[in-house]
């Protein structure tokens, strides 16, 4: 081989390690991203005893009620399927939840939260509206009482987070006029025009006066969205965030009234989630 061309073979040889090496190290990167998140699910819900497995074909959390992909091993796929119901867990956590002051209003598909497993779901809190309706507990709100789940401590992260605004609205009499009348809790039924279960149907959600909270199908204009956000009072919003809660202000698909338990995506309990 003459010198000209043992170079360039030595130095293509040192080109494909380096790229395998690159690939490896890309790869366990990945995975190791893939286990860290799985991990964060697994101990917001650490009652329903979930453990991670792996799989050929991807990480697993699975326990009693059921095993169920929380990733594939090439990450989280970008394009969710028809049925969002159906999307692997690791969809729930895809899109970062801004805690606290949310800034500007949402890019169109930054919806963080809205995605929503619900076979995952239907382990946690039931698996039809009975056996969901066996979980719930009276939770007194404000001077109102309403139903909530019991599992997973949702309702004991809403009495945390009705004790809070007690306090708050003692000191601003202007909070209770975005509180209250609460518009529902616990309803078993179906998203409008969607073959998919509303996140009301498992007790975990609150929707606070509708009069004050716009709703994306009801009001269009984004000028309007923007305004009543950053007028929208930032106590309420730290009270439930605090315990487990996502507001669905944040949401580009936005939903003033509703807030949502999913200690996987801001904490439980007052701890933030970390990504």
């Amino acid at each position: 081989m003459s010198g000209k061309r043992a170079v360039f073979f030595w130095a293509a040889l040192l080109g494909m390690i380096i790229s395998g090496l690159n690939g490896t190290a890309f790869a366990g990167g990945e995975r190791a991203a893939i286990f860290r998140d799985g991990q964060r699910l697994v101990e917001a819900y650490p009652e329903a005893g979930f453990s991670l497995k792996e799989a050929d074909d991807g990480l697993y959390v699975a326990g009693e009620a059921g095993s169920f992909l929380f990733s594939p091993w090439e990450g989280c796929p970008k394009a969710l399927p028809d049925d969002p119901a159906d999307a692997p867990l690791c969809a729930m956590l895809a899109q970062p939840y801004p805690v606290g002051d949310g800034g500007r209003y949402p890019a169109p598909g930054v919806d963080p939260g809205r995605v929503r497993n619900e076979a995952f779901l239907k382990a946690l809190y039931g698996k039809d509206a009975v056996d969901v309706e066996k979980g719930l507990e009276s939770v007194a709100f404000l001077g109102e009482v309403w139903k909530f789940s019991a599992r997973h401590g949702a309702a004991e992260a809403l009495r945390r987070v009705a004790a809070t605004l007690e306090t708050a609205a003692a000191h601003d009499p202007k909070l209770k006029a975005y509180i209250l009348p609460g518009g529902g809790t616990y309803f078993w039924r179906k998203i409008k025009d969607s073959p998919r279960l509303s996140a009301h149907s498992f007790g975990i959600c609150i929707d606070l006066n509708i009069e004050k909270g716009l709703y994306w199908l009801w009001h269009p204009s984004a000028g309007t969205v923007a305004k009543t956000r950053r007028d929208y009072p930032q106590a309420i919003v730290d009270a439930f965030e605090a315990e487990g809660f996502i507001w669905g202000g944040k949401w580009h698909s936005f939903d003033f009234m509703h807030f949502e338990y999913r200690p996987e995506l801001v904490g439980r309990g007052g701890k933030a989630a970390s990504r």
